[in-house]
């Protein structure tokens, strides 16, 4: 009973842990959208010099962010102590709580290292792509210690369709860089209209317009993929309803994402309609990860069990 207790609670802080990085990643877009980067100066980890900061609009929304930043730390690091402790032994643990607890630290060097040195777009970009791997990894790990056994007794998928699984998911993660790329570049409203491309003021230029057309039809073809990943679950013996059910899933946030695109294009880039395209970015590629967790956990299964036959047949003859 209290080994249950115990598992329950640890569920409960991966929950929390899961929460507050999607917290993490939806606030660190409203420093970027709201200008606020800057909010501290060049100080790291103090604001301006200072634990707590004088109040200023900036100043506040970039020490919120450094703020809570710090207490989703604290969570992954007792999370990953956690798991390692009571399912150290299972090998999708193993993998998931190193990354959890490394892209973590990793977004929040590269946060400070942004503070303190002015980098390039192609960095600013690659800093929210690690938000959502450490975003990703964590609602992963509590949803595996919710209940491992279940996910693990899933039946095996081809190598086939784990590999387009993954590359699913590697299409998608490239199509949201490309995204946060074009945003850092200042390249994001140079089309004024949804879903044609009208160019706006002279700040428009034939790149900036290029760009901008290339990432639409690239998340248009994301849909098509979801769609084509749906089929090919939807066909697989014995079935696998996690699967479809997952592929589901990925393609509402792709669609909801894609309103969310225009929104933001017909809003002229409001703060609103920044945040809720970040916040739906990720929930897209948590589920597309989310996939590549159940595909490859019956891979796995399999893999043990053919060895586990062979021995027995070795032992038999």
């Amino acid at each position: 009973m209290r080994s249950q207790r115990l598992r329950t609670t640890v569920f409960w802080l991966g929950a929390a842990s899961a929460v507050g990085m999607f917290a993490v990643l939806v606030m660190g877009a409203t420093v970027t959208t709201t200008g606020s980067a800057e909010g501290c100066g060049r100080d790291w980890p103090l604001c301006n010099g200072k634990f707590v900061p004088d109040f200023a609009l900036a100043a506040a929304i970039e020490f919120s962010h450094r703020a809570v930043t710090g207490v989703e730390g604290v969570l992954i690091v007792a999370l990953t102590g956690a798991v390692l402790l009571l399912y150290g032994r299972r090998r999708p643990v193993q993998v998931l709580a190193p990354l959890m607890l490394g892209f973590l630290f990793l977004q929040a060097g590269m946060g400070a290292w942004a503070v303190k040195y002015p980098q390039q777009p192609v960095v600013l970009a690659l800093h929210f792509g690690i938000s959502l791997v450490a975003l990703a990894t964590t609602t992963l790990t509590a949803i595996y210690i919710r209940r491992p056994e279940a996910l693990s007794s899933a039946p095996a998928v081809s190598s086939g369709v784990r590999l387009i699984t993954w590359g699913t998911a590697v299409y998608i993660y490239l199509l949201v860089y490309s995204g946060a790329y074009i945003r850092h570049v200042g390249a994001a409203a140079a089309c004024q209209s949804w879903p044609l491309c009208t160019a706006g003021p002279a700040k428009a230029t034939v790149d900036a317009l290029a760009v901008d057309l290339v990432h639409r039809f690239a998340a248009g073809a994301a849909l098509l993929v979801a769609l084509g990943l749906l089929l090919v679950y939807s066909r697989i013996q014995p079935p696998r309803l996690d699967l479809v059910t997952g592929a589901w899933l990925l393609i509402g946030a792709l669609i909801a994402q894609g309103a969310a695109g225009a929104f933001l294009v017909l809003s002229r880039f409001g703060v609103t309609s920044e945040l809720l395209h970040a916040a739906l970015t990720g929930v897209a590629f948590t589920a597309a990860a989310y996939l590549c967790l159940r595909a490859t956990l019956g891979v796995r299964r399999a893999t043990d069990a053919s060895t586990a036959s062979s021995r027995l047949a070795a032992i038999d003859a």
